[in-house]
């Protein structure tokens, strides 16, 4: 994930058209669909413009098919990508197979060039303006795949989780993960424990406060264990993603 959150599936339909689904990007300026040769930024800099089709509004979901220019074809193509020609910044993009006779789609992920393949989620929820939730229950193996994204400084975190539904305070007792970045660069997802809305500190009835689950003796609660699992962390162009997995019951 990059600032703009772009993901998809890409396929090349025809000689002269290609295919996204479950595409998602946040609005730009002056964005194009792109062609190079190469995902160097000065290849990407000496690329054109592929297609007429619009990149000046947000997605979310959509599925669509795009016709690339009456003088453009597959063969002076290796890498489609999202481009912002104001900032000269590649949004995603994907590296082409060979075409072979054009019969055969060439397929891959949108992706930001961190080498690193994204995450794909079934559900998405806009939390605001600069936080997004995305989630995959995996209730067979009884596991919850959480992804969140958001624009953040570096030294901001994110947080989510489920409060207590016996609770009237909202997120007493309520178990949350919370993911970031160190100052050396490290990502970390610790799960935290809410008792009161403080730091977390030594009392006479043990800890209390914002705790890491760890804290706690896992003979105290079965809540209070520490089932957050880190999968994947990036972050670029002041964009952060984090996906974790954490273990759920069903009843």
């Amino acid at each position: 994930m990059i600032q703009h959150q772009v993901r998809g599936v890409f396929a090349v339909l025809d000689d002269c058209s290609f295919r996204v689904s479950e595409f998602d990007m946040l609005k730009g300026s002056d964005v194009h669909w792109w062609g190079s040769i190469g995902v160097d930024f000065e290849n990407m800099t000496k690329g054109f413009v592929l297609s007429d089709h619009k990149l000046d509004t947000g997605f979310r979901n959509d599925i669509f098919a795009v016709n690339l220019r009456k003088n453009v074809s597959w063969d002076l193509v290796k890498v489609v990508s999202i481009w912002d020609v104001p900032t000269a910044s590649d949004f995603g993009h994907v590296v082409l197979g060979n075409l072979g006779d054009g019969s055969e789609a060439s397929e891959g992920m949108m992706n930001n060039g961190s080498g690193n393949e994204p995450t794909m989620f079934e559900n998405c929820k806009k939390l605001s303006r600069d936080f997004r939730l995305r989630w995959t229950l995996r209730a067979e193996d009884n596991l919850i795949d959480i992804g969140l994204e958001a624009g953040t400084a570096i030294q901001d975190y994110m947080a989510f989780g489920w409060a207590n539904p016996e609770s009237s305070t909202p997120m007493l007792g309520g178990d949350v993960v919370v993911t970031g970045f160190t100052d050396e660069g490290l990502a970390f997802a610790d799960d935290y424990y809410i008792t009161r809305y403080s730091e977390c500190m030594m009392t006479t009835e043990g800890f209390q406060g914002v705790c890491p689950d760890s804290f706690y003796e896992p003979a105290e609660a079965d809540a209070l264990v520490n089932n957050t699992e880190l999968i994947y962390a990036h972050r670029k162009d002041g964009g952060v993603i984090c996906s974790v997995s954490a273990d759920v019951e069903f009843s």
